[in-house]
C-alpha cells in the first residue's frame, strides 16, 4: 500500500480540472498542521502490519509549508526503520513544482526524494493546470519557470517522474497527440523516461474528458513509444503486467479493488487524523472506517456491470471515483477505453485469454462505513495509481490510428 502524507489542503493552483474544490485549495478544511501529531500517526501505522510501506507527500501543494517543516518530514520518513533491502529513505512526493528552488532540490538529494511533477505536457497544451489557467500571460510565465525546474532536477540528478493527466487540450487530436509524444522525447533527453499518463475524470469540467476512443488512441501510441523508445509510462506497463501475470495482485489500486471506504491509500492529515485516499476527499470522507470490511460493489459488478467480462479479474471495474454519472458503485466510465486497451495487449502478446486469479470470498457488513472513528486496524494493502475497464465494445483499433495517416509519427513534418 502507499501511505500518503497530506500537510496541507491549501494549493496555490488553480487547475480547472481539479476534483477538490477551489474553497479547499484557497482557505484549507480548517485543519492545522501539526508535525508531532503527524509523526506520531505514521509511527503507529508503521509499527502495525504497513511497516515498509511507500510514503508520499502529498496534498493540496505540500510545498506550501515551506522548507524548514517540508525537511522535518522528509527526516521523519528518511528515519523510519525501513526493511532490510528496502532503499532507505524513499520518500516520493506529488507537486506542481511551483515552489521548487534550490533549497528544496538540497533537501530532496540530502533524503533520496523521488519527484513526481505533476505537467501536462510542454507549454502549448498544458494550459489547464497553473495559478490561473484564464490567465494566458500567467499561465506562459508558468510554464517557462517549470521547464527550466524539470531541467534542474535532471542536472541535479533528482529522481523525477510526470503526472500527466490527459484531456482534449493535450490529447484530444493526433496534432496534440504528436506534440505530446515530442514532449516526451525532450523529457527522456533529460533524464525522465516516463510516470503516468491519466486521464481527467471531471464531473466539474465533463467538455475536457476524453472519449473512451480518444484515450484508447492516446494509449495505443504510448504503448507504442514506450516500446520503440525506451520509455516507461504507466499504466501501459502495469496492464501488459497484469495480463502476463508477472503482478502478483493487478496494478496499480485502480485495477485493484480498491475499497471507497478502505481504500490501498492511507492519508495521513495536517493534524494527524487518518483519512482514505485523497479522491474520496471532495465526497467529504475525510475519517478512515475503522472496519476492514467491504462494501460490496465488487460482488455487485461482477452480477451486473462487469459480468462475464474475461477482464475482470485484473480491473475488478476500475476507480470507485471515477465511476459512471459520479456513482462510486457503478464501474468506471472508462470500461471501453480499458477494454480496448487489454484487448491490443493481449493480441500484441500472443494471448488467448487473460489470466483469471483465484476469488475472494465476498466479504459483506452492514455497519457505517467511512464516518466512525478512526480504529487501529490494518489500513488497505496496495498502491496509489490510475485508470480502469469493464465490458464495452469489440476491441479493434479505432478507424485512423494505425495505417490511416493520423498515427502521431513526430517523425513526419
Amino acid at each position: 500500500m502507499t501511505i500518503i502524507i497530506c500537510p496541507t489542503e491549501l494549493c496555490n493552483f488553480k487547475c480547472s480540472y481539479c476534483f477538490q474544490e477551489e474553497d479547499q485549495h484557497t482557505q484549507g478544511l480548517g485543519i492545522k498542521y501539526d508535525y508531532d501529531a503527524i509523526a506520531n500517526s505514521l509511527n503507529n501505522i508503521w509499527n502495525g502490519p504497513h511497516h515498509g510501506s511507500d510514503v508520499c507527500l502529498h496534498g493540496g501543494e505540500c510545498t506550501m509549508i515551506g522548507h524548514d517543516e517540508f525537511e522535518k518530514l522528509c527526516k521523519l520518513i528518511y528515519n523510519l526503520p525501513w526493511r532490510e533491502g528496502k532503499v532507505k529513505g524513499s520518500v516520493s512526493i506529488v507537486t506542481n513544482g511551483s515552489l521548487i528552488d534550490d533549497r528544496y532540490v538540497e533537501i530532496f538529494k540530502k533524503y533520496n526524494v523521488h519527484v513526481g511533477i505533476s505537467v501536462d505536457g510542454p507549454g502549448d497544451l498544458n494550459i489547464q493546470r497553473g495559478p490561473d489557467p484564464s490567465d494566458s500571460q500567467e499561465t506562459e510565465i508558468y510554464n517557462y519557470k517549470l521547464k527550466h525546474v524539470l531541467m534542474k532536477l535532471a542536472e541535479e540528478g533528482v529522481p523525477t517522474n510526470i503526472m500527466c493527466i490527459l484531456h482534449k487540450d493535450n490529447a484530444g487530436t493526433p496534432e496534440k497527440l504528436r506534440k505530446l509524444g515530442k514532449w516526451m522525447l525532450w523529457l527522456k533527453k533529460l533524464g525522465i523516461k516516463g510516470g503516468r499518463v491519466n486521464p481527467v475524470s471531471s464531473d466539474n469540467r465533463p467538455e475536457l474528458e476524453l472519449t473512451n476512443r480518444e484515450l484508447f488512441r492516446v494509449w495505443y501510441n504510448v504503448y507504442k513509444w514506450n516500446k520503440k523508445y525506451g520509455l516507461s509510462w504507466n499504466p501501459l506497463i502495469e496492464m501488459e503486467k497484469n495480463l502476463t501475470g508477472e503482478n502478483r495482485q493487478p496494478r496499480p489500486c485502480i485495477f485493484h479493488k480498491c475499497d471507497p471506504f478502505n481504500t490501498h491509500t492511507l492519508s495521513i492529515h495536517g493534524n494527524g487524523s487518518i483519512g482514505c485516499c485523497d479522491r474520496t476527499f471532495y465526497r467529504g470522507l475525510y475519517t478512515r472506517s475503522a472496519s476492514n470490511s467491504k462494501s460490496g460493489r465488487y460482488q455487485a459488478l461482477e452480477m451486473i456491470d462487469c459480468k462475464d467480462c474475461e477482464y475482470f479479474p485484473i480491473c475488478g471495474g476500475g476507480c470507485p471515483e471515477e465511476g459512471y454519472g459520479g456513482d462510486w458503485r457503478r464501474k468506471t466510465r472508462w470500461c471501453e477505453a480499458n477494454k480496448l486497451t487489454y484487448d491490443f495487449l493481449k493480441r500484441e502478446l500472443g494471448l488467448k485469454t487473460a489470466p483469471q486469479p483465484k476469488k475472494e470470498p465476498p466479504r459483506f457488513d452492514d455497519r457505517p462505513h467511512g464516518d466512525n472513528a478512526h480504529g487501529d486496524t490494518g489500513h488497505g494493502d496496495s498502491s496509489h495509481g490510475d485508470s480502469t475497464h469493464g465490458d464495452a465494445p469489440h476491441g479493434d483499433m479505432p478507424h485512423g490510428d494505425s495505417s490511416h495517416g493520423d498515427m502521431p509519427h513526430w517523425e513526419r513534418k
